[in-house]
C-alpha cells in the first residue's frame, strides 16, 4: 500500500518494450508510486512483446477481445483499421493482410496496454483524461545517430523520424492539464556540436511550457549494467515544484551519486555475465544464432570483440541488428552445421537481458516467437531500440525523491 496521497500516472510514448515500465517495477518495490496508465507505439510486435511482459497477454488475450466484442474476424480487423501500425518501425503497413491470428494478439495488446499507438494522432485530452503526471518521450533516434554517417538530420528537419519529438509539443501545448514531469531519453549525438542548438530550441520550448530542465549523459556501465551504453537523459519539471537540483551540473551529480550505489564491483559483473550468456553448445537459441559461413561473414567476425574471451567483462552498445559492424560482439561457437562458422551472434534472449530485462520477461514472449507471430529480426530491433533499464531507473527515483521531498514539505 503506497504511503503517497496520489499515484504518479504515467503516459508512455514511444513505449516499445518498456524498458519505462520495468524500472518503475523496481521503485515501487520500495513503495507504489508510479504506474503506467496508458502508451503509444506504432510497432505492432513490440506491442506485443510489451503487453507479453507486463500485462500477461497470453492469458488475458482471448478474454480482454471478448469483453469488448472482438470475436469475428471482420470486427478485428475494423477495430484495427482505425490505428496505423507499422512492422519495421519504419513505414506504415497494411496489418489487415496478415493471418487471424496475429491480428488477435495485437488487438490484445493495444487493449490491455491503453495503447494509443500513432503519436501523431494521440488526443491531448488524454493527459486530462487519464490524469497524467509524467511523460517519458524516448523518440527516435535514427535523425541523430552517428551510424548513419553524416545523413542524420536532426530534430527540426520533418523528413527525420526524430522531428516527431515535436508531437509531444503539439500534446502539451494543445492539454488542459499538464504533467508535472516529463522524462527524455536518446543518443548521446543530440549534444554533438550539430545538433546542440536544435535542442537548445527544444529547452526554449519546454521553458515557454512550464518546465525547467535538466540534462545528463548516462553510461550503462555506470549504473548496474555491465553494457557501455552512453544515452542523454532529460528530466522536465514544473517550474513551481521544488527540486534537490538546480542546473545540468548538480543535476548530473546528483544522478551520479545515483549510479555510485549500483556501480558494480569486477566480481558482480562476472557474476551479471555470467547471468546473461549461456555458451552451451546445444542450447537450441545459441544454435538458431550460428552465423553464415560466406565471404562477407568471414570478413566481419575478424573485426568483432569476441565475448566468450572477455576478461573485464564490459559488453558494447545492443544494437537493433547484430550482423554489421558495430555489433555488440559475436561469441565462440564450435559446430558441424553445414554453411555455418564457428561463431555465433548474441541470441534475442542475451540482448533482452543485456537492457535489464529477465529470462521470465523473455519467457513470456517465447511462445509469440515459436508461433510466428514475433520474428527473432523483429527481437533484435526491440532490444536495440529500448532504453536501459539500470539507467532510466535513475531518473525515475530523482522523480521518487522529488516526491517524497514535496510530501514531507506540505
Amino acid at each position: 500500500m503506497s504511503k503517497f496521497e496520489k499515484t504518479i500516472n504515467i503516459l508512455e510514448t514511444f513505449s516499445g518494450i518498456g524498458a519505462q515500465h520495468k524500472a518503475i517495477k523496481k521503485i515501487n518495490k520500495k513503495e507504489k508510486i508510479f504506474k503506467i496508465v496508458a502508451t503509444a507505439d506504432w510497432d505492432a510486435r513490440a506491442n506485443i512483446s510489451y503487453s507479453a511482459i507486463h500485462n500477461d497477454l497470453e492469458n488475458k488475450r482471448e478474454k480482454i477481445l471478448e469483453k469488448n466484442s472482438l470475436i469475428k474476424s471482420k470486427d478485428i480487423d475494423e477495430f484495427l483499421s482505425k490505428y496505423t501500425f507499422s512492422l519495421n518501425s519504419k513505414v506504415p503497413s497494411k496489418i489487415i493482410n496478415k493471418d487471424l491470428e496475429f491480428k488477435k494478439y495485437l488487438a490484445a495488446s493495444v487493449l490491455l496496454s491503453n495503447n494509443q499507438v500513432d503519436i501523431n494522432k494521440l488526443d491531448p485530452k488524454i493527459l486530462a483524461e487519464e490524469k497524467i503526471d509524467l511523460i517519458t518521450y524516448s523518440f527516435p533516434c535514427q535523425g541523430l545517430s552517428v551510424a548513419n554517417m553524416g545523413r542524420a538530420k536532426g530534430i527540426n528537419n520533418k523528413e527525420s523520424t526524430s522531428s516527431l519529438i515535436w508531437q509531444i509539443y503539439r500534446i502539451l501545448s494543445n492539454a488542459q492539464r499538464k504533467p508535472k514531469y516529463l522524462i527524455m531519453e536518446n543518443v548521446k549525438n543530440l549534444l554533438s556540436k550539430k545538433f546542440k542548438p536544435e535542442y537548445k530550441k527544444w529547452l526554449l520550448v519546454l521553458q515557454k511550457l512550464g518546465y525547467k530542465t535538466f540534462t545528463t549523459t548516462i553510461n550503462g556501465i555506470d549504473t548496474g549494467s555491465i553494457q557501455k551504453r552512453e544515452r542523454v537523459f532529460a528530466l522536465s519539471v514544473k517550474k513551481e515544484i521544488y527540486t534537490p537540483f538546480y542546473n545540468d551540473e548538480t543535476f548530473r551529480k546528483y544522478i551520479d551519486d545515483i549510479s555510485k550505489k549500483k556501480k558494480l564491483t569486477n566480481k558482480k559483473m562476472k557474476k551479471y555475465f555470467e547471468n546473461v550468456f549461456n555458451f552451451d553448445l546445444n542450447n537450441k537459441e545459441n544454435i538458431e544464432a550460428l552465423i553464415n559461413d560466406t565471404p562477407s561473414r568471414q570478413k566481419m567476425i575478424k573485426n568483432q570483440k569476441i565475448i566468450n574471451q572477455s576478461t573485464n567483462f564490459i559488453i558494447n552498445t545492443v544494437t537493433t541488428k547484430q550482423d554489421r559492424i558495430p555489433c555488440v560482439g559475436i561469441i565462440e561457437h564450435p559446430n558441424s552445421v553445414k554453411n555455418k562458422l564457428n561463431y555465433r551472434f548474441i541470441t534475442p534472449r542475451e540482448a533482452y537481458k543485456l537492457m535489464g530485462f529477465s529470462d521470465k520477461d523473455f519467457d513470456n514472449i517465447l511462445p509469440l516467437y515459436q508461433k510466428g507471430i514475433l520474428t527473432k529480426e523483429s527481437l533484435y530491433r526491440q532490444a536495440g531500440n529500448s532504453i536501459l533499464v539500470d539507467a532510466i531507473e535513475n531518473i525515475f527515483q530523482a522523480v521518487y525523491d522529488i516526491e517524497k521531498i514535496g510530501e514531507k514539505n506540505e
